[in-house]
């Protein structure tokens, strides 16, 4: 009980954006565990279009390295259109682009890769709180 109470705790809705497939799957799995809705898209380009006719995100959570847009400009581009959007980078090569260069582009925070349950609630403890916040 007590669980399950947790986990409806973080429902929110979450727009997850990684061009590896099984990264996807397993994170949507993962937070699905908590309650959230999460749509999942392979490419910065195609969540520009979801977001286009669906702003309502509680947060977006991308990887960094990407093709064509990586998530450091998507970020940017992003938060220019919606600024009260949280997004979160979720990538294995967070010190290639370095802390500043994070928060330049506008993140409310990043975490690195592989992923794991205590990550997943971290996370939605940040969305939560940057809900409150705002």
């Amino acid at each position: 009980m007590k669980k399950e109470k947790k986990r409806q705790m973080h429902a929110r809705k979450i727009l997850l954006i990684d061009d590896q497939l099984s990264h996807l799957r397993t994170l949507k799995s993962m937070f699905a565990r908590y309650g959230c809705q999460a749509v999942t898209v392979d490419s910065a380009e195609e969540a520009e279009l979801i977001l286009q006719w669906n702003p309502g995100f509680d947060a977006l959570i991308t990887d960094l390295k990407m093709p064509w847009l990586n998530g450091v400009e998507f970020c940017k581009k992003t938060k220019k259109k919606y600024p009260a959007i949280q997004i979160y980078a979720l990538s294995g090569y967070l010190e290639e682009y370095g802390r500043n260069a994070l928060d330049e582009a506008g993140f409310d925070g990043a975490y690195q890769k592989p992923v794991c349950f205590e990550m997943i609630e971290d996370m939605l403890n940040a969305i939560a709180k940057g809900a409150s916040d705002r």
